[in-house]
């Protein structure tokens, strides 16, 4: 089944992560790909999923050199032999460094397995596809008031 958490408020990544740790307590393989994200995010460290490294410095906003991390990254999706995969932000890459026939390619290829896919934007082509889509709405965030983001919170 396909999952689409979606929206501009805090907690997509977390929501994610949550249901892949409940999948991982139930004997399922979890992949996680954190597209848009270098690799300092926290859970990294405390997470028994079978990551692909996010690059070590990642600027905010990637150039064309992110392609060929993306390209990897798309790679090892397509041959995942995991039961859950976690596309972290795959939204957010889709139309500027996977084409949305790439990404219903991977959907397609991928649909033996559970999938949960994050980012700001909802895609409609995707959404047609989704078994589950959550909106997350910031009603409220530090950030507004010039609070930076917070290591063990944010990342």
């Amino acid at each position: 089944m396909i999952h689409i958490y979606y929206g501009f408020g805090k907690g997509k990544t977390t929501g994610a992560i949550g249901c892949g740790i409940r999948a991982a307590g139930a004997g399922f393989k979890v992949s996680l790909v954190q597209f848009l994200k270098d690799d300092k995010s926290s859970e990294l460290n405390a997470l028994d999923f079978d990551i692909f490294k996010s690059p070590h410095n990642l600027p905010f906003h990637p150039d064309c050199s992110y392609q060929t991390w993306v390209d990897g990254a798309v790679n090892y999706i397509m041959h995942s032999d995991s039961d859950m995969i976690i596309l972290d932000e795959f939204l957010d890459v889709i139309d500027s460094f996977v084409s949305l026939d790439t990404a219903l390619d991977i959907l397609a290829k991928l649909s033996d397995k559970e999938i949960i896919i994050t980012g700001h934007k909802l895609i409609e082509e995707l959404n047609a596809k989704a078994d589950y889509v959550t909106c997350f709405e910031k009603i409220k965030h530090p950030f507004d008031d010039g609070i930076s983001a917070r290591k063990g919170i944010e990342y």
